[in-house]
């Protein structure tokens, strides 16, 4: 199985979503900004990776887990990317695309966008990451949906909850 956390750029909330899925940042408490920050790949991506796909590592099921940013289509991003996983023959079932977007505050998205897009990093990134604690359990909900979806019994349909964007790839 291949998880695939997706967000705008590859940047923050996708980064954070597979830090909690691999167990690099905890799903018990809220982590301080200067942790969120030591991440190596927090806040590091910009628009020339959008559509890369970067490889995070395997989970305790050894599952693989990867980030990718989308940009401000997602929805036919991704429709692009099913329709080539048909044509090279891949089994579109073992790919579990997820939109961990949704599950972040403005706040997020304005310390990046200043990090980010207008290169202003020792004033956005420390804003995203404070950001990013807003919304963590949010993020550790999705993650253990997630989880539950894929490391259960089965398949459980379509999540429901805080964030309902996890994605069946079709």
């Amino acid at each position: 199985m291949n998880i695939i956390y997706h967000c705008y750029g590859s940047a923050h909330s996708s980064v954070i979503a597979a830090a909690i899925h691999l167990g690099r940042l905890p799903d018990s408490r809220v982590p301080g900004v200067r942790e969120i920050m030591a991440l190596p790949d927090f806040d590091r991506s910009d628009d020339r990776h959008l559509g890369s796909l970067f490889y995070k590592g395997k989970d305790e099921k050894g599952f693989r887990v990867y980030t990718m940013g989308l940009g401000g289509q997602p929805a036919a991003a991704l429709q692009t990317i099913k329709s080539i996983l048909v044509l090279a023959g891949a089994d579109p079932e073992s790919f579990h695309f997820v939109g961990a977007l949704r599950c972040i505050t403005m706040m997020t998205k304005v310390g990046g966008a200043l990090s980010r897009r207008y290169g202003i990093r020792i004033i956005g990134r420390p804003i995203a990451a404070w950001g990013i604690t807003r919304s963590y359990p949010t993020l550790v909900d999705l993650v253990k949906q997630v989880k539950r979806q894929l490391h259960g019994a089965g398949e459980a349909g379509n999540l429901t909850g805080v964030c309902p964007i996890v994605h069946r790839s079709e």
